[in-house]
């Protein structure tokens, strides 16, 4: 044990290998950070193309309502000519 209140760490390095440490996790913040931004552009690309299948498939489900009433139409009255019907009496 060192008297002097000095670790190990700081004994066997110098002033100058601590900046090339420090330099050394530049790049290593830089990784870090690029893999999140790309990281947050594939959440962002994945969540466009679920809305657009989403949206896609809202849209089919209202054309096929909109086939089913065109299709069973005749069964029912139209409003216009319930409302004139039912001014006449």
């Amino acid at each position: 044990m060192n008297s002097s209140g000095l670790s190990s760490a700081n004994l066997s390095s110098s002033p100058g290998q601590r900046m090339q440490d420090s330099e050394n996790t530049e790049p290593s913040n830089t990784n870090k950070f690029m893999t999140r931004i790309k990281c947050d552009l594939q959440v962002q690309k994945h969540q466009k193309h679920t809305n657009r299948e989403l949206h896609l498939k809202r849209v089919q489900n209202l054309r096929k309502e909109l086939d089913y009433l065109k299709a069973t139409e005749w069964k029912y009255q139209h409003v216009d000519r319930a409302l004139n019907h039912s001014h006449r009496n």
